[in-house]
């Protein structure tokens, strides 16, 4: 730019210079031909003065010069102290252990925005926290920890009905070889899957009663000693109570138990039982209306109490199944014809015949097959959905559509053998699936929590799209904070203090969710913190490195160079006329 301090400065020594040369040549010509200096000397004086000029400018202003990208290194936790290449700068997050010529720093952004000269990344260690995991402004590179030996994949079951079965999968991590298992919370052992390095694992449980609970998941290895240990949180909810309604033909086991089964899990259950003669035992008698039916979100009616219904309380349930009503058949014996007729114009289509025979049914790896009798109601029944089978495959429930409504077969009478059996949880699994499946539908989703939450660090509620509030375990409130950036997900972003279990409410509803300490599953949270580094630094890739500012060279270098030219220049001036002829 014209009236820099550098460019005046040119200008002048290029004067200076011409100046000097000019004067070498005046006193060239203006010697006598005896005593002029020979046309060598006279050009080495002229291009010692340009030199001394340009040595003298390049001193004062020496140029400009980018110092190596270099290596910014990040050191995460579990990062070792090895040699670092020259040029490297070293810096160490909160979670890694102090090291030798390394600067800590609070976070990943306080680091990028410190050392914006170094053009690469490097991050070492375990990985970095949810707290620094931020889009990277220069191409990085990964140096993970050796990979963990415990779970390193875990997929929590959501919220279930009282009863409702869950699968538990997850994998393990470098173990060579173990056993997982899964206790339920009075510490009885649910279900165990061996399992091998980086091998995946499925567990069968269910939630036994309404409310919430923690399973105890343990992996261990081939000696039995215990590798690793998570709980794993169970919510057993349901937004409202279904309303049933049972019509029984009789008194039996199957309806104690079941009675009993809904009792546990919180349901709200009437049971009439019907002992013939109009003698009624059981809850008070309910209206068989469409207005009564209104109320009810299931009807359950074996044979027996359906061949005494008036048909007037018949079209009402006809009516209220096309309103959205839920009812399932149930057959306690051989079925007279005009129940077939009855069953089949309701679209349960039952089969000619109804023979009996033996089913083996089981759900866990810990327990015996147990034979439960079944009626061939649905053989060959294609417009049917099948809703439960047993261990060979034959359906034992089915359903079919009908209006808004729902109709369902089910064709084992003795389901209460599981509880006398001590499979009680699998006849709550049966039970509890035959109800969600046929009942009324109920509310819309309410805001939950997906996958593992810890202590201290950020967690996502989906969907919030009312306001939230939050309780911890010693009922203090908080406010998730809504995330836009999650568009139709609708997240709200909360951060947990204190570990247990959590209330989380908005005006409608009220559910909870569970807070893992900040040490518990390290497995689990170092394969997260790995999985999302490499996507970070994947993404990094297709950016520029960054270039290092022009700085001003050293004008040490110059100056020695000017000494140098100067004094050759001296010398030459001086130089004895005899030798310079």
């Amino acid at each position: 730019m014209i009236g820099t301090p550098n460019l005046w400065a040119g200008i002048l020594i290029a004067v200076a210079v011409v100046g000097g040369v000019g004067r070498q040549w005046l006193r060239h010509r203006a010697g006598p031909d005896g005593r002029r200096s020979r046309h060598w000397h006279l050009a080495g004086l002229v291009a010692l003065q340009v030199a001394s000029g340009l040595l003298l400018y390049l001193t004062l202003f020496p140029p400009f010069g980018g110092t190596p990208p270099g290596r910014l290194v990040i050191a995460t936790q579990g990062a070792a102290s090895l040699p670092r290449l020259s040029g490297d700068l070293l810096v160490t997050l909160p979670e890694a252990k102090p090291m030798s010529g390394a600067a800590r720093v609070p976070d990943l952004a306080t680091a990028l925005r410190l050392y914006p000269t170094p053009g690469l990344l490097l991050i070492e260690g375990q990985g970095l926290t949810a707290r620094d995991q931020i889009p990277l402004d220069r191409p990085a590179q990964f140096k993970p920890a050796p990979a963990p030996r415990g779970i390193v994949d875990l997929i929590l079951p959501g919220p279930l009905p009282p009863g409702g079965p869950f699968t538990l999968q997850g994998q393990v991590g470098s173990l060579s070889a173990g056993v997982i298992e899964l206790l339920d919370p009075a510490g009885a052992l649910v279900d165990r899957a061996e399992v091998r390095a980086q091998e995946r694992f499925s567990l069968a449980a269910s939630a036994r009663v309404s409310g919430h609970t923690l399973f105890d998941l343990r992996l261990k290895d081939r000696s039995g000693r215990l590798v690793e240990r998570l709980e794993i949180p169970v919510v057993a909810r349901t937004h409202q109570p279904p309303r049933v309604l049972v019509l029984a033909g009789s008194a039996d086991p199957e309806i104690k138990y079941l009675r009993r089964w809904a009792q546990d899990a919180g349901l709200d259950l009437r049971a009439e039982i019907d002992l013939g003669g109009g003698t009624l035992m059981g809850d008070p008698p309910t209206p068989l209306t469409r207005s009564a039916f209104a109320d009810i979100d299931l009807v359950i009616v074996d044979d027996r109490r359906w061949e005494t219904l008036p048909p007037s309380a018949r079209a009402a349930l006809v009516q209220a199944i096309e309103d959205g009503l839920g009812l399932l058949l149930r057959s306690t014996g051989p079925l007279a014809a005009t129940t077939r007729r009855d069953w089949s114009a309701l679209g349960a289509a039952v089969s000619a015949d109804d023979p009996e025979e033996a089913v083996s049914f089981a759900g866990s790896s810990l327990l015996p097959a147990l034979a439960l009798n079944r009626k061939g109601l649905i053989e060959g029944q294609k417009n049917a959905v099948p809703l439960i089978r047993d261990n060979s495959g034959k359906a034992l429930a089915d359903w079919r559509p009908r209006g808004q409504g729902r109709i369902g077969l089910w064709t084992v009478a003795d389901s209460y053998a599981l509880v006398l059996a001590g499979q009680g949880f699998q006849h709550n699994e049966l039970w509890s699936q035959l109800f969600e499946t046929l009942a009324r539908p109920g509310e819309q989703q309410e805001p939950n929590l997906s996958g593992v939450a810890w202590s201290s660090e950020r967690l996502a509620l989906c969907p919030a799209r009312r306001p939230l509030r939050v309780l911890d375990p010693d009922g203090r409130e908080s406010r998730p904070q809504p995330a836009p950036a999650t568009g139709p997900a609708a997240c709200a972003a909360f951060w947990p203090r204190k570990a247990g279990w959590h209330q989380l409410a908005d005006d409608k509803v009220i559910t909870t969710f569970y807070v893992h300490a900040t040490d518990a599953a390290p497995s689990l949270r170092q394969e997260g913190q790995r999985r999302a580094t490499l996507d970070l630094v994947e993404a990094s890739a297709q950016r520029a490195t960054v270039k290092a500012p022009p700085v001003p060279g050293s004008p040490w270098g110059w100056a020695a160079s000017l000494l140098v030219v100067l004094g050759l220049l001296w010398w030459l001036e001086r130089k004895p006329a005899a030798l310079a002829r």
